[in-house]
């Protein structure tokens, strides 16, 4: 497939993964651009590899690599998730994975190409960027580009809205990201307000030891998978997609601010914070070469910031401050450990009752990650 002097190729070998894998390095589009955090190279080739991701069990996907010359200058993928035409719709198909250099040339072959996929696949619309869910990396920036993302997070250059707009591309819905700054003055708000939310003496609250954390992992993917059903574009978690979360999961989580709740002895809601990794990710520069372990840790422990990455509570007990408690204990202990700010995302626009939550906070709404849609062509 070829257009406007750019030619596509489909990933068809491991030497093609590795290529696409590599993009974002090979083409220097983030050279210089300090709130790019690289991924790992190893985790995104497991990832997309047909025989080791946990996508491929629910889904199917083409990885597809732009040329001009010899040179590659960009990728996507088109995937279609069953799961999600179970519980939404048929309609529906997915980019995401875009990378490209800034030419609208390169992006439009890229675009025709994963929409020319999804057609054969019988959608009628295409939805993006999600690679390959919404609790995985999705939307491209909008706001708060300059800005080192957290645990989890990812960054993109700061065209691709540009590129993706100028192809016909709509909001379809917005993710934000909330910053609690300067948690040390929020003690006297806290002191005020903790007393009246904590009234409820049947529920009680406890942090786990980091052994305990994949034990509990089974436990977590049941309670989010019931508590988060009304999210925008939810889609269950499979035992494989939890286990994969949790074994990077286990490694930056803060065992001090591992919170779950209980009524008498059951597990009714968790949540979990973990410490902000971006900067070891940085110093890694996507590779687990022993050398730099030490240097990434010393990085890691330098952030002052956390991120709440995963909290949930059963529908059954909404409504009795659970997840007030959470933001606040996460708080109180945050501050006592020495951390400054609390980053609790990412939050749809839909889901005002946690937006209003953070309101209470005056949490700053520091980055927007917005998903694009448009018809088939």
């Amino acid at each position: 497939m070829a257009s406007g002097g750019v030619v596509i190729r489909s990933v068809r070998n491991a030497a093609d993964l590795k290529t696409f894998v590599l993009l974002p390095w090979t083409t220097g589009i983030y050279d210089n651009d300090h709130a790019w955090v690289p991924p790992v190279i190893g985790d995104q080739m497991k990832m997309l590899d047909r025989k080791h991701g946990s996508f491929y069990e629910i889904g199917d996907a083409e990885l597809f690599l732009a040329y001009r010359g010899n040179r590659p200058v960009g990728r996507i993928t088109a995937h279609v998730n069953h799961l999600y035409e179970q519980r939404y719709d048929n309609r529906t198909g997915f980019f995401g994975f875009f990378e490209s250099i800034n030419d609208q040339a390169v992006a439009d072959a890229l675009f025709d190409a994963a929409a020319s996929w999804l057609k054969r696949q019988g959608k009628e619309v295409i939805q993006g960027p999600q690679s390959f869910s919404i609790y995985e990396s999705v939307g491209f920036e909008t706001s708060g580009g300059d800005i080192l993302p957290t645990s989890g997070l990812f960054h993109f250059a700061s065209y691709y809205p540009v590129l993706a707009e100028a192809k016909g591309f709509q909001k379809c819905v917005d993710w934000h990201c909330f910053l609690v700054r300067d948690i040390e003055d929020y003690r006297h708000y806290l002191s005020q307000v903790k007393e009246s939310f904590m009234k409820d003496q049947n529920i009680t609250y406890r942090t786990l030891k980091r052994r305990e954390i994949s034990q509990r992992a089974r436990e977590v993917m049941e309670i989010f998978n019931v508590a988060w059903a009304e999210n925008w574009g939810h889609l269950p978690l499979t035992e494989k997609q939890f286990k994969a979360f949790f074994k990077e999961l286990r490694l930056i989580v803060i065992p001090e601010l591992a919170i779950f709740a209980e009524d008498k002895g059951k597990t009714i809601g968790f949540c979990i914070t973990v410490a902000d990794a971006s900067p070891a990710l940085r110093v890694l520069n996507g590779r687990l070469y022993p050398w730099r372990f030490l240097r990434a840790w010393r990085a890691m422990k330098r952030s002052k910031r956390v991120r709440t990455i995963v909290m949930g509570v059963l529908p059954e007990y909404r409504g009795r401050h659970i997840d007030d408690v959470f933001y606040l204990k996460t708080i109180e202990k945050g501050t006592s450990m020495g951390y400054n700010a609390s980053d609790c995302s990412m939050v749809v626009e839909t889901n005002r009752k946690m937006i209003d939550a953070l309101n209470v906070l005056r949490a700053d709404c520091y980055k927007t990650y917005r998903i694009y849609e448009r018809d088939l062509w």
